[in-house]
């Protein structure tokens, strides 16, 4: 159980890249990014193309900290999750329940 709880408490103070990094590469490696805040997400997405010219979108979401909070990849019109720090830490949490129930 205390390994549950280390490993969310880990996955919550993670902070990941920042937006600065992360843009720095994008310019770097030519690509294109935008910004968009909306309430207290700030939202990053970087427009790069890769082999055979296909057109990738990273979108990455910050909270208000700067930590980043979810990276989705968006390639031929479909959006794949990479990384969401509270839906993570959220199911840990529930296994724990899950199995808190199982040995009671």
């Amino acid at each position: 159980m205390m390994d549950e709880i280390n490993q969310v408490a880990s996955l919550l103070m993670y902070d990941g890249p920042t937006a600065a990094e992360l843009m720095q590469k994008a310019v770097k490696e030519n690509g294109e990014f935008y910004i968009s805040n909306n309430e207290d997400i700030t939202t990053l997405t970087i427009e790069s193309t890769v082999a055979y010219g296909l057109s990738v979108k990273d979108v990455y979401s910050f909270n208000p900290e700067g930590q980043l909070i979810k990276q989705t990849i968006i390639m031929n019109g479909k959006e794949q999750i990479i990384f969401d720090k509270y839906t993570e830490a959220t199911q840990i949490l529930k296994k724990m329940q899950h199995k808190k129930r199982k040995v009671s």
